[in-house]
Formats: structure tokens, sequence, C-alpha cells
């Protein structure tokens, strides 16, 4: 589990993940078939970074903070010992790894794409 924790071993492994989809399910070995498998997984990782990147953000804490205190002044059978203000926010919940992590593999892959879409039109 700990070569996991390397993001340089994890994008090999993503790269080999893609090699190993391509070769299986594509009829014909295009480049064209391979940038599109590379988009799927570059767009993937590049949507998960940049939302949480956005909640890691504090994008989202006041809304949260808002619902929380409504839902709180309208629920009947509310628990009074429970305070909704000591409840961590979205931004404190995650943490700056993971959100680094998706935005590595998903750049390294989009680098990835770039480079092939500039081979293939060139």
């Amino acid at each position: 589990m700990i070569l996991l924790q390397n993001k340089w071993v994890f994008t090999v492994l993503n790269f080999g993940l893609i090699a190993i989809i391509f070769l299986l399910f594509s009829s014909s070995y295009e480049l064209v078939k391979l940038i599109d498998i590379l988009f799927y997984f570059c767009f993937f990782y590049l949507s998960i970074g940049l939302l949480l990147w956005i909640i890691k953000g504090g994008f989202f804490d006041a809304i949260t903070y808002s619902f929380r205190r409504v839902a709180n002044r309208t629920t009947k059978n509310s628990d009074y010992m429970d305070d909704f203000e000591k409840k961590p926010l979205p931004s404190k919940v995650l943490n700056r790894k993971n959100v680094n992590f998706f935005l590595f593999q998903g750049s390294a892959m989009l680098f990835t794409l770039l480079l092939l879409l500039a081979a293939y039109y060139y």
C-alpha cells in the first residue's frame, strides 16, 4: 500500500490501465481512440479535482452553515445538546492532499493528452 501513496506510481498505474483498456476494447488501434480514452480519464480526474478545490476553498461553507441553522431552528425534535456551530464545515473536512492528488493526476493526463493531440495534428 505504500506504493499507492506515491503520486508517480499511481500515475504509471493509470497510464497502464488506459493502455490495457485501449488494447482490449479498441476495434482498431488508432491514435484517435487512445486520445478518446485518455480524455475520459483526464476529464474524470480534473472534474473531481476542481470540485474538491472549490469545496476546499470555502465556497460552500456559508450555504452549509445557513442550511444547518435553518434546520436547527425548524425541527421540532432537535437535540439541544447538538450544537450546529461546532460541526465542521466542508472546507475543514477535506484534506489538501486529496485535492492535490486528483489535480496532479488530471494535469499529468492533460499534458499527455496535449502531446498526443499535437502529434496527431502535426
